[in-house]
């Protein structure tokens, strides 16, 4: 099930998303669940060291951001959490594949997926059987297998971090 969060649009929040919608945000091309799309990572998946790394110069500005969220939702209010993995996200209209293959990001460990849609464009997150239309500025909250859709317009750019546990 996806629920949808409040985004509190702090300050740090937005210098942040001009910052990544900004010509000199890096990003570098990528291949996953079968789509291609442009990718930032801020904290590298577990997987692949055997632990958490931070990838980035602005880690800490993304982790701080999806916190804020986080806090300002009441989540995780009286257990830990700690992030897995955290990525910046950009998906173009394509006439090739719409769909991603359906996915668990890290099929053996329980975690969240949280989302943060920083762009005004469609591009559909399903998750089972629900499906969330995004709008600039949503934030998302679900567990489970998912998938998207490829944007119709625009430059679909999202926050994506997946987060030990379930609140």
């Amino acid at each position: 099930m996806i629920k949808v969060l409040k985004n509190p649009k702090t300050d740090k929040y937005l210098q942040f998303k001009k910052f990544i919608l900004s010509k000199e945000f890096a990003w570098r091309y990528n291949i996953s669940t079968n789509m291609d799309f442009y990718s930032h990572v801020f904290l590298q998946r577990p997987e692949l060291a055997g632990y958490t790394l931070p990838n980035s110069s602005v880690t800490n500005e993304n982790l701080q951001v999806m916190a804020e969220i986080i806090d300002h939702n009441g989540l995780y209010k009286d257990i830990p959490y700690f992030f897995l993995r955290s990525n910046a996200n950009a998906t173009h209209p394509d006439s090739g594949r719409q769909y991603s293959d359906p996915h668990v990001d890290h099929p053996n460990t329980p975690h969240s997926n949280l989302i943060v849609y920083l762009t005004d464009t469609d591009g559909d997150t399903i998750v089972e059987n629900d499906r969330h239309s995004p709008k600039e500025d949503d934030v998302v909250l679900f567990t489970g297998q998912h998938y998207m859709r490829r944007p119709t317009k625009g430059r679909r750019v999202i926050l994506i971090s997946t987060i030990f546990g379930e609140p």
